[in-house]
């Protein structure tokens, strides 16, 4: 379980820990999603600030151990955004605010091209030059090619240059996740006086699973008619890809499930919930127990049958929301939403 999202589990404790068909209040669903979405934005926010911080104190003061912490405090922000990644409408599409958190997939490796320009740059760049360019200098992806990648033993993460480039990122982040917790704020009114986002949302998190079986895993893994290729994996320069799929899940457990359970227990249909939500702790143990890197996976066979195992689980979890729970509530869908980039 990430553990800078784990007091976001309390939110959910009351609908959780119990059967569910013993639950007896009713929430309104919509105020739970939104109140539950606050929070990740909440954390996604406090998470950025504090990986600024990080790198302003290793660029003051580098040494291993403020390494150590920049890496670690990337990884939890980078967490936080996969939490709250179910959510793929309102604020998070203004001016294309999940695509400068995240810039993926990247098939023209545009984010080591833009990262490379700006260390060659005679002047460094500050956060308003990060804000004016393109969306793959702007977000984790970015960072991580400066904490990761090979072409950067050439040039420590230390130098002028790369750590003006790394402050610059680290603050277009925490002002960009800072503006999305508010807006989402702003936005509650709205979302809870429109009918329409209960479908809406539910339709947003149907996508999330899509994508993440068949573009985060399937592809990857070789499983969608085209050889394997660790390069289109999330986070492969970091080794954090499955870590990263894992956040996703239990952004859902914490963020998306108690208002789907209130919404099904409003259909009287529960019995759906309870196997979403086991099917859903199924898969996160899955996930916990798998090494945290997707490339290396895929030449262990043992490994691989890990990862299989995880894409079929993640397979289930997305038909039983889809399908079943999609019909259950009405919800049509005449296509697959994850299909093209």
């Amino acid at each position: 379980m990430i553990a800078s999202l784990r007091h976001l589990s309390l939110l959910a404790c009351a609908l959780l820990a119990t059967p569910l068909s013993f639950a007896t209040d009713t929430p309104v669903p919509r105020e739970m999603w939104h109140g539950a979405v606050e929070l990740q934005y909440a954390e996604l926010s406090a998470a950025s600030e504090r990986l600024e911080a990080s790198a302003a104190r290793f660029c003051q003061s580098p040494d291993e151990a403020l390494r150590q912490r920049l890496e670690n405090d990337w990884l939890s922000a980078y967490q936080a955004w996969q939490a709250v990644r179910f959510i793929q409408f309102g604020p998070v599409e203004q001016n294309s605010r999940g695509w400068q958190l995240q810039f993926w997939p990247d098939r023209k490796n545009l984010v080591g091209s833009k990262v490379r320009g700006w260390l060659k740059a005679a002047e460094a760049p500050d956060a308003q030059d990060i804000a004016s360019d393109s969306v793959a200098i702007q977000g984790f992806p970015a960072l991580e090619y400066l904490l990761y990648d090979d072409a950067m033993d050439e040039q420590a993460l230390s130098d002028t240059g790369a750590c003006s480039l790394m402050q610059a990122i680290t603050t277009h982040l925490a002002d960009t996740t800072s503006a999305l917790h508010r807006d989402w704020q702003a936005f509650g009114e709205h979302y809870l006086d429109t009918a329409d986002y209960t479908e809406t949302t539910l339709a947003s998190a149907i996508q999330a699973l899509e994508i993440l079986e068949d573009k985060r895993l399937g592809e990857p893994m070789g499983l969608k008619g085209a050889p394997a290729n660790g390069y289109l994996a999330e986070a492969w320069r970091s080794g954090q890809t499955v870590r990263l799929v894992e956040s996703s899940l239990e952004g859902l457990r914490t963020g998306f499930l108690p208002g789907l359970t209130a919404l099904l227990r409003e259909s009287d249909a529960l019995p759906l919930a309870e196997a979403f939500r086991d099917q859903l702790d199924k898969t996160l143990v899955q996930a916990s127990e798998l090494p945290p890197g997707l490339v290396p996976s895929l030449e262990d066979e043992e490994a691989f049958r890990g990862l299989q195992s995880l894409y079929l689980d993640i397979s289930q979890l997305r038909h039983l929301l889809g399908n079943e729970i999609a019909g259950e509530l009405g919800l049509v869908r005449g296509f697959n939403s994850s299909d093209g980039d």
